[in-house]
């Protein structure tokens, strides 16, 4: 399975999966719980995808769907820099 994610993003989350082996691919369907992701590592990783990407994730986006798979996580930062880009444009007058 293909990922779209940047450079940087395996990079990111890889520091929150203590328990993924070295070397390991980091796949979209990878398990992040399997991978020894959990509460703590959650808000370590929100506060990072944040400052890196610059988006803030809403009440909404925290569910056990949007952090259980490497390909889930990159979706939700997909989505949440879309919608800062479409606030950031120019409205038309």
């Amino acid at each position: 399975m293909m990922s779209d994610w940047d450079d940087r993003y395996p990079a990111l989350l890889r520091e929150h999966l203590p328990e993924l082996p070295e070397g390991a691919a980091l796949e979209p369907d990878t398990d992040l719980a399997a991978a020894g992701f959990d509460s703590v590592q959650l808000i370590s990783l929100v506060m990072a995808l944040e400052a890196e990407y610059g988006v803030t994730f809403a009440d909404e986006y925290f569910s056990g769907e949007t952090f259980a798979t490497a390909g889930a996580v990159w979706q939700a930062v997909r989505e949440l820099r879309s919608e800062k880009e479409k606030k950031s444009l120019p409205r038309p007058r």
